[in-house]
C-alpha cells in the first residue's frame, strides 16, 4: 500500500473532493465566510457546488455542509462557478456565473441566503450574454456614483478579452453598460497575450484603483496580473482607465496561484487565492486544490502591494517551536517557517526540478506540498516584491551554501 498523501492543514480546504476558485467572500455577524468552488463527490472538476467555511480569526476553520449546487434543468445545471456575496441588500445574497451546459455559456444567477447563510434558494437569472461577446464569467460587484454596478471577464466576439460592465441598480434584471476595460488601452495591450480576463476584481484605496485579471488562454490558465489606473466618467457609466506611470505587473510570481477574490473591509482589501492541484494529481488523493493564506493589499503610488495578513501570520508563529539550523541540505516537512540569514533554496522532494528561491529577508511558509513565500519589503515603490505561491510534491529540502536559517515549526 503506498504511504497516503500529505495534505495542507494551515490552508483552507475540504475534507474530501475538488476546489478551486474562492467566491462570495464576506463578513457577516463577526464571522469571515468564504465558499469555493466544489466538487464533494471526487477530486475532479465536474458538476461543480458551493463549499463553505467560516472563521472568526483568519486561521481557525470551520467546514460547512454545501451551500448549494447546480439545479437540474435550471440555469447552473452544468456548474454553479465563481461570484461574490452581494453587500448591501436587505437579505443575504450572491451572484455567480450559472452554467447550463459543457459549452461554458452562463448567466448571472442570484440566489438569496438565510441569515447565518447556511441555506439558499433557488437560482434567478439576473443577467445574461450581450451580443458582440463570445463567453462571459465571474461577477464582480462594487459601488461608483451611488450606483452598483457588475465587471465580467469576457471574450469578445471579435477576439481579445474585455471587462464587461452591467448597471445593478434592480439587483433582479442587470443592464448591460459596455465595456469597463477593452485589450485596446494603451497599457492593458501591453498585457500578455489572452483570450479570457477571468475573475476580475478591482481594489479600490481612495483616488487610487487596479484592476486584477486572471489571465486564461487557450484553454491554459496563467498568471494573475494587476494595472494600476482610476476609474473615470465615460458619460454617467465608469470605465477604467490604466495609469503608464503605475503599469502593471504580477500579483503572485509563482506558479500555482489563480483567480484571487479580494473583499473591502474596515481594516483595508482580504484577498484569497486558489492554490492549484498538485502535479500528480490523481482520484486517489483525496482533495484536489486549496486556498492561499489571508492576504492584505494595498496601493503605493498606484501599484498593488500584497503581503500575508499579519493577524494570519502572528496567530500562526505564537505557538511555533523554532530551532537554528546552519548550512548545509535540510529536509523540512509537515507546517513550518523558513527565515534564511542569507540566500537559501527550497526544492520539492518529490519534484526536483521545482526550486524555489528563497532571499534573505524572506518568509517561506511550508504546509505539506504548498509553499508560499513572502519577500521582504522593496525599498522601492517602483518595484513592489509579489508573494510566490508553488505546489510540489511531498516535503521540501532546504539549501543553505551559507550562513544559517531559522525553522519555526508549527503545530500541525
Amino acid at each position: 500500500m503506498p504511504e497516503p498523501v500529505a495534505l495542507p492543514r494551515l490552508h483552507i480546504r475540504p475534507g474530501y473532493g475538488w476546489l478551486n476558485d474562492p467566491n462570495g467572500m464576506a463578513h457577516v455577524d463577526g464571522r469571515w465566510h468564504v465558499f469555493f468552488q466544489h466538487n464533494p463527490q471526487a477530486p475532479v472538476h465536474n458538476r461543480i457546488q458551493w463549499g463553505h467555511v467560516s472563521s472568526a480569526d483568519l486561521v481557525t476553520w470551520t467546514e460547512h455542509p454545501v451551500a448549494f449546487g447546480p439545479q437540474e434543468g435550471g440555469p447552473d445545471d452544468f456548474g454553479c462557478w465563481s461570484g461574490v456575496f452581494a453587500p448591501g441588500l436587505a437579505r443575504p445574497a450572491v451572484v455567480y456565473s450559472g452554467v447550463a451546459a459543457s459549452d461554458g455559456q452562463s448567466t448571472v444567477c442570484l440566489r438569496w441566503g438565510s441569515a447565518d447563510l447556511l441555506d439558499w434558494s433557488d437560482p434567478i437569472v439576473v443577467a445574461r450574454t450581450p451580443p458582440g461577446v463570445q463567453i462571459m464569467r465571474d461577477p464582480f460587484l462594487f459601488s461608483w456614483g451611488e450606483r452598483r454596478w457588475a465587471l465580467l471577464g469576457a471574450e469578445l466576439a471579435e477576439g481579445g478579452p474585455a471587462i464587461l460592465l452591467y448597471d445593478c441598480a434592480d439587483m433582479l434584471a442587470w443592464q448591460p453598460a459596455g465595456h469597463f476595460a477593452h485589450h485596446r488601452d494603451p497599457v492593458l495591450d501591453g498585457l500578455p497575450r489572452a483570450d479570457i480576463w477571468e475573475c476580475p476584481q478591482l481594489l479600490q484605496v481612495g483616488e487610487q484603483t487596479a484592476l486584477i485579471v486572471s489571465r486564461w488562454l487557450a484553454e491554459e490558465l496563467l498568471e494573475v496580473f494587476w494595472v494600476g489606473g482610476a476609474i473615470t466618467d465615460r458619460d454617467g457609466t465608469p470605465a477604467f482607465v490604466a495609469d503608464t506611470a503605475a503599469g502593471w505587473g504580477v500579483l503572485d510570481a509563482g506558479t500555482s496561484c489563480y483567480a484571487p477574490q479580494l473583499v473591502n473591509t474596515g481594516d483595508g482589501s482580504l484577498l484569497l487565492g486558489w492554490v492549484r492541484s498538485r502535479p500528480d494529481q490523481t482520484p486517489e488523493v483525496p482533495v484536489a486544490g486549496c486556498l492561499t493564506f489571508p492576504r492584505r493589499l494595498h496601493l503605493d503610488h498606484g501599484r498593488v502591494v500584497c503581503v500575508l495578513d499579519p493577524g494570519v501570520a502572528a496567530a500562526l508563529l505564537a505557538s511555533a517551536t523554532v530551532e537554528t539550523v546552519g548550512s548545509g541540505r535540510h529536509t523540512v516537512e509537515g507546517q513550518c517557517v523558513v527565515v534564511p540569514a542569507a540566500d537559501a533554496t527550497l526544492t520539492s522532494a518529490g519534484d526536483p526540478g521545482l526550486v524555489v528561491a528563497v532571499p534573505v529577508g524572506a518568509q517561506a511558509w511550508i504546509d505539506a506540498d504548498v509553499l508560499e513565500v513572502y519577500a521582504a519589503p522593496s525599498p522601492s515603490p517602483s518595484s513592489p516584491n509579489p508573494p510566490a505561491t508553488y505546489r510540489g510534491l511531498g516535503g521540501w529540502v532546504l539549501d543553505l551554501p551559507t550562513g544559517t536559517a531559522e525553522l519555526h515549526r508549527l503545530p500541525g
